[in-house]
């Protein structure tokens, strides 16, 4: 089995659910999961927020937060991934912000900086990763490292 697989299963085993929220990926992640046979039994809702207004609007990352620490930090993966708990109520959540390049950000953060943020017992989780490649390769990286620490978080409990 590889780590989606592992992922729906170690998931369905325990039953539990599974939300995203997903900027740079753009629902790559909610896509690779529903992606496995079963996957409907664990796979809530996926959401794409691309923009700050719509991170503020559908996930409740405070306006400060994006304004201090911009839209591509761990702060702001922290935040969406509490807030598609808190819209979902999944026992899991994933959120996915990053520069997944060519270019480097306007605020000097390289391209392929990538925050991965779970929420799981009530508490946040933020991994940072620096990522090489075009776009394409950013996110697929993105998306398998995102899967990995979902599946991390759900079995170190045990």
């Amino acid at each position: 089995m590889d780590a989606k697989e592992t992922l729906v299963f170690e998931l369905k085993k325990r039953k539990m659910h599974i939300s995203t929220a997903e900027s740079c990926t753009a629902g790559l992640v909610a896509a690779t999961i529903v992606d496995v046979s079963g996957a409907s039994e664990v796979f809530e809702e996926g959401y794409i927020t691309y923009s700050d207004r719509v991170k503020q609007k559908v996930l409740h990352v405070p306006r400060e937060v994006l304004k201090v620490h911009t839209a591509v930090s761990r702060q702001t993966a922290e935040w969406m991934a509490k807030g598609v708990h808190t819209v979902t109520e999944s026992e899991i959540t994933i959120s996915v912000t990053g520069y997944a390049g060519p270019f480097d950000a306007e605020d000097g953060t390289k391209a392929g900086t990538v925050y991965i943020g779970t929420w799981y017992q009530d508490e946040p989780a933020v991994k940072e990763f620096h990522f090489t490649g075009d776009r394409k390769d950013v996110r697929m990286q993105a998306v398998n490292e995102a899967i990995r620490f979902a599946l991390e978080r759900i079995t170190q409990s045990e």
